[in-house]
């Protein structure tokens, strides 16, 4: 089996809706064939050896990893998969980076282990910027909020302005709860009183964790692509199908030219995520290019689901139309590693940066 035929048409149906809780599900817990379907695309990723990409080179990892993970990320698009993918590259790179923990990485290159990333204590903050973590005789405290599969992972990563705590999901003195959020989800709440993490489970705050956010960030840019292009094959098939003054939507000129447009500027911004991922692997500082191209990954996708649900007409607001699961997990997965502002500011500041640098 490959990767598209895992992520065939028969089954893209099928994964978009796996997770999807209804409005006010609370503390319900997902359904249990939703769970062991995911975990089974989990386990056949792992066969098929698409989570090799994580590994350093030094452990084996493939010297093309991030391109890798980007075409990985982009063929789950389509399919809305929901998993701890993007969060777990994030973790394996600040992983690798700290050097003490290269047999779990295997364990999660096998597809045994898997983490979640808790970076956020408040909405309105940025994952460039952790929120501040309490950490006293070794044992750490704080909260988190929006935390993707929280209580479906073996481990969670919780980011701190100073330090990072590795922490088994079961451990005493963590509890999550449940949030309600418009992409219908999984995201949690998880608090931390005196939780003590896995041993050398403190990791430093630093140049590690900017290398690591940007290298998820290209991946989160690749996967938002991936769901741009499911977007508009959902909605030429839907323009096919309808009708309006007579004619085929598909007719009107008008209408033609604004899913080309769409489908022209979705070629682009995947051509320039994939080149970043290049450059990634080539060694290159992509700091600025990875969050430019989620920026740009973003509002391609919030603006073309937006769009496909006009085009689909009143069917495209109702629950039985896939497309509308595309509007409203673009709503959320778009803000996941930074919203559009802070992104801007970043980019910004590092051009400035480098600006300086040169005129100096």
């Amino acid at each position: 089996m490959s990767l598209t035929e895992l992520f065939d048409d028969e089954l893209i149906p099928v994964l978009r809706r796996l997770g999807d809780r209804p409005k006010g599900a609370g503390q319900e817990a997902p359904s249990e064939a939703d769970t062991a379907a995911r975990e089974l695309v989990w386990a056949t990723l792992a066969d098929l050896g698409e989570l090799r990409a994580l590994l350093p080179v030094r452990l084996g990892g493939p010297v093309d990893a991030l391109a890798r993970l980007v075409a990985t990320a982009e063929v789950m698009g389509p399919a809305l998969f929901q998993s701890p993918f993007q969060d777990t590259v994030l973790a394996a790179e600040l992983l690798a980076a700290d050097g003490r923990h290269d047999a779990l990485l295997e364990r999660i290159a096998e597809g045994t282990r898997t983490v979640a990333v808790a970076v956020r204590e408040h909405g309105t903050d940025e994952p460039s910027r952790p929120a501040p973590l309490t950490t006293h005789d070794g044992r750490v405290s704080g909260t988190r909020r929006f935390v993707a599969f929280a209580p479906d992972v073996d481990l969670l990563l919780v980011a701190g302005d100073h330090e990072h705590a590795l922490v088994a999901a079961g451990a005493p003195g963590l509890t999550l709860r449940r949030h309600d959020d418009i992409g219908r989800g999984d995201l949690h709440r998880v608090t931390l009183e005196r939780a003590e993490p896995v041993p050398d489970g403190l990791l430093p705050h630093g140049p590690s964790y900017v290398r690591a956010l940007a290298r998820a960030r290209i991946v989160q840019a690749g996967y938002l692509t991936g769901l741009v292009h499911g977007a508009l094959e959902l909605t030429v098939e839907r323009v096919k199908s309808r009708s309006a003054f007579g004619r085929p939507l598909a007719q009107h000129q008008a209408l033609a030219h604004r899913l080309a447009a769409a489908a022209a500027e979705a070629t682009v911004v995947r051509s320039f995520v994939r080149s970043v991922a290049r450059d990634g692997d080539a060694g290159q500082d992509i700091g600025s290019t990875a969050a430019q191209a989620l920026f740009l990954a973003a509002d391609l996708a919030r603006d073309v689901t937006a769009e496909a649900v006009h085009l689909h007409g009143a069917a495209g607001l109702t629950e039985e139309q896939d497309i509308s699961v595309f509007h409203r997990r673009a709503a959320v997965d778009t803000l996941t590693l930074g919203s559009p502002t802070a992104l801007r500011r970043e980019v910004a500041a590092l051009l400035a940066a480098r600006h300086h640098v040169l005129g100096d």
